[in-house]
């Protein structure tokens, strides 16, 4: 199934986001999840984007762990109905959201950015245009 989205943003659209981001945050940290090999740390929630009515939460997130980034987002969405029941209870909506997990892919750019700036190439154009 194919989720589309509109990239309307409200003032409300952010407050709902950042609300169910706190509440996804509160119960990831906890690590409690109904998982045969649990995760080794608490999952960082990043951010989380709604549709424009507000039915769809796009979560992203982020391991410290040493784990491939798609065996993340399996291993959230098998325990998705156990999370919408713990984010529901959190949460004071007419509608809780439906959660669409994805990894965050702007630790990766930031990492990727900054190598590059340390290169030799960089470092030496720097070196140049000080002399």
């Amino acid at each position: 199934m194919i989720l589309k989205r509109k990239t309307e943003k409200t003032n409300r659209s952010h407050k709902v986001s950042e609300i169910i981001r706190k509440a996804i945050s509160e119960v990831l940290v906890k690590n409690e999840l109904p998982l045969d090999t649990p995760f080794e740390f608490p999952i960082n929630v990043v951010k989380v984007e709604m549709n424009s009515d507000l039915k769809i939460a796009y979560v992203y997130v982020v391991a410290h762990e040493k784990i491939v980034e798609t065996e993340i987002i399996l291993k959230l969405n098998s325990c998705k109905q156990y999370l919408s029941r713990e984010v529901t209870s959190l949460i004071n909506l007419k509608f809780s959201p439906k959660l669409v997990f994805r990894n965050d892919k702007s630790v990766n750019e930031i990492s990727n950015i900054e190598k590059l700036l340390r290169s030799e190439k960089v470092l030496n154009d720097l070196k140049e245009i000080k002399s």
